[in-house]
């Protein structure tokens, strides 16, 4: 028996109403090869089920939002009922009737995109098993011979339960609340976009004030620690010289904690008396030190 190519996708879309019935009908008579008239009416009608389903999640998912549009006024909340009641209104019979004729998808704004590929999703699934379920009862010539070869549908019937595509289910998507559904001029929408970029900016602005200001004290704690080490190396020192080495690595550690960028000194006589314990080289090795880890700590802190 000839099958359709895409069958699940021609079904797809005559169930969303964008192919007229008379195609929906010819089609299925060519792919059945049908001979038995009463067979091919009752599978048309079978496969009918499906038409209406796309137009009802839509309607349910909007009914859910509209409930939690408390910033919508009465005429906005009207518009948006009336898009929900016209996709209600939906069977095999009846297709679709726009609320507002030169605006047919309106209802369509009042999804987000992540809303639409769910309930596409979960539309295919239902077109499927409506496809699959009208197969085990009307499909295929054979059933219409007594004793004739039933394998060849079987298979068939297998190979679109293997077909089946598990869908994204729309209550996994937090229900937010409708905007205005009246549309939005051009100058609108170039604010719009100009704030969000402002506000990017601004976020970008502060992240990196943040990751700057938790860097802060990162230099003298670089600083201290090359202290510690010449301190630790000295030999000759004598107790008065120790312990004034030990004051301006401790003066130097609090600095850092405190994220400042100069250490106070102990000596007021003395003001560089803790960066003059490193040697040029030292510091030069300190001073490398710090970018590397500066650069590697602010590239790490961005990233979050």
């Amino acid at each position: 028996m000839k099958r359709l190519m895409g069958f699940g996708v021609f079904l797809f879309v005559v169930s969303s109403g964008l192919l007229p019935r008379t195609v929906f009908s010819q089609s299925l008579s060519s792919g059945l090869g049908a001979t038995k008239l009463d067979g091919l009416k009752n599978f048309s009608e079978c496969q009918n089920q499906a038409l209406g389903h796309h137009e009802k999640l839509i309607a349910d998912r909007l009914d859910a939002k509209l409930a939690k549009s408390d910033a919508l006024t009465t005429e906005e909340r009207d518009i948006w009922a009336a898009d929900i009641r016209a996709l209600r209104q939906v069977t095999p019979s009846q297709p679709y009737k726009a609320p507002d004729a030169k605006n047919p998808q309106h209802y369509l704004l009042g999804l987000t995109n992540d809303e639409q590929v769910a309930i596409n999703s979960m539309h295919s699934r239902f077109v499927q098993e409506v496809h699959l379920a009208c197969e085990q009862k009307y499909g295929g010539m054979t059933r219409y011979s007594q004793g004739a070869d039933q394998s060849g549908q079987a298979r068939y019937e297998q190979g679109l339960r293997d077909q089946m595509q598990t869908p994204i289910d729309i209550a996994s998507i937090p229900v937010g609340p409708l905007s205005s559904p009246f549309p939005k001029s051009r100058a609108q929408l170039a604010e719009e976009r100009r704030a969000a970029q402002q506000a990017s900016r601004q976020a970008a602005a502060q992240q990196i004030s943040g990751c700057a200001n938790a860097a802060k004290g990162l230099r003298l704690s670089i600083m201290a620690d090359k202290m510690q080490q010449r301190l630790n190396s000295a030999q000759a020192l004598s107790a008065k010289e120790r312990a004034d080495f030990e004051a301006d690595i401790r003066a130097t550690r609090e600095a850092a904690a405190k994220g400042l960028d100069q250490v106070a000194p102990v000596d007021p006589n003395n003001p560089n008396r803790a960066l003059m314990r490193l040697t040029p080289q030292e510091q030069l090795e300190v001073a490398t030190e710090f970018a590397d880890k500066y650069m590697a700590q602010m590239k790490d802190c961005v990233k979050r």
